[in-house]
């Protein structure tokens, strides 16, 4: 696979037409590589997956490696662009995994929506089978609650983790509501992960933000624009985020340390969640 590492990683993003077009949030999505701190490089493995014909055409005149899903369903192609990231363990995306994985590729994947400011790489846990961004919270003092989409994580190429692709596309078919339950969800069920011993781990939030709830500039990795379901918004607030990244990373260069600590982001003002 021309877009792998050395290591045998590759980082994968799915777009249907929607989200791949002029204008669109893919464009927003590699411009932040193009800005990040220590990004840009990543963009030479990065493929982008369409899963439709318009997407494919849009993808190859803006990047150098696309790939068209072969018999996407109507249903996976037409859904609404809040959606996208939902259907995680649609059947075409799960192809797609065990596809990837089976060939010994490891799968950085990321939804359309996450920016990519600094280098998340240097954050995998090199022991876990499955690293993921999710939204922890504490239930008690000594367990927590998970929940989020899981548009950001990291699957190691192993029979374990061939095991769970496979397992999750059982329940899939087993029980067809499943397929719109977020990684998160599914990362916790002990029949997913504790039986075939998948090794989980969770990137900390100090460093993978959300928009509606962002962190330090300094600290910062990636952000997700998950809290805005109108793709409008999505795109306008994605915007102003690279363009207070900008702004950070001028002061930076600067050297303003007083007036880059009060740089903050803007979009957070606009959001619902």
């Amino acid at each position: 696979m021309k877009a792998s590492m050395p290591d045998r990683t590759v980082i994968l993003m799915v777009v249907n037409g929607t989200w791949a077009k002029p204008a669109s949030i893919l464009d927003v999505f590699l411009e932040s590589f193009r800005v990040g701190e220590g990004t840009e490089h990543l963009l030479n493995h990065l493929l982008v997956v369409a899963e439709d014909s318009r997407a494919f055409e849009y993808c190859k005149s803006k990047h150098p490696h696309c790939f068209e899903l072969e018999n996407s369903t109507k249903k996976l192609t037409e859904m609404t662009p809040g959606t996208q990231g939902s259907l995680m363990f649609s059947p075409t995306r799960l192809m797609l995994l065990n596809r990837v994985i089976e060939f010994g590729y490891n799968v950085v994947f990321t939804n359309a929506d996450v920016m990519w400011l600094r280098n998340p790489l240097s954050k995998l846990e090199p022991n876990s089978d499955l690293s993921i961004r999710c939204e922890l919270y504490p239930i008690d003092a000594k367990t927590f609650g998970i929940k989020g989409d899981g548009g950001f994580f990291h699957l190691k190429a192993n029979a374990r983790t061939i095991e769970f692709i496979r397992i999750c596309n059982m329940n899939r078919v087993l029980y067809p509501d499943s397929e719109h339950q977020s990684l998160c969800k599914i990362s916790e069920k002990e029949e997913y992960v504790g039986l075939i011993g998948v090794d989980v781990s969770y990137f900390g939030e100090e460093s993978f933000c959300r928009l509606c709830l962002p962190c330090g500039l300094n600290q910062i990795l990636t952000v997700q624009a998950n809290c805005r379901d109108n793709i409008d918004s999505k795109i306008h607030d994605m915007k102003l985020v690279l363009d207070d990244w900008r702004n950070f990373l001028q002061l930076s260069s600067n050297n303003v340390s007083s007036n880059r600590s009060s740089v903050s982001w803007r979009a957070p003002v606009r959001c619902v969640v």
